[in-house]
């Protein structure tokens, strides 16, 4: 992950069944070429992205592309929230991320340590 995300629109596009398509247009952050963060309806989103032919700052992503929930009950704007992970997680090793982030955390939430 790059040290700083470009900022970006992101078009959301949502296909449900038995309706007409919706989108929803984000503000995300670019953390690689095909990959962006954002917020949606207090959920944080990792999301597969992939650039409009028109606009080189508008990119496009829908449920049919790879995507996952990072975070729920996310607190704060996107421009709040996503440059502050970036930087936590970009000054920090992959053992330090898997401690800390993925095995300590959650055990410090039911009161434990490792």
């Amino acid at each position: 992950m790059p040290k700083t995300a470009k900022l970006i629109t992101l078009i959301y596009m949502y296909d449900a069944e038995d309706e007409e398509p919706l989108s929803e247009t984000l503000q995300a952050y670019l953390i690689d070429e095909d990959r962006a963060l954002f917020l949606s309806n207090g959920q944080l989103w990792a999301q597969e992205v992939r650039q409009s032919e028109g606009d080189p700052d508008i990119y496009v992503g829908g449920h049919e592309d790879a995507g996952v929930i990072i975070a729920e009950d996310v607190q704060g704007s996107a421009a709040d929230v996503i440059p502050t992970l970036i930087k936590r997680w970009t000054s920090m090793t992959a053992l330090d991320f898997i401690v800390r982030d993925l095995v300590d955390a959650p055990l410090l939430e039911l009161g434990l340590t490792i």
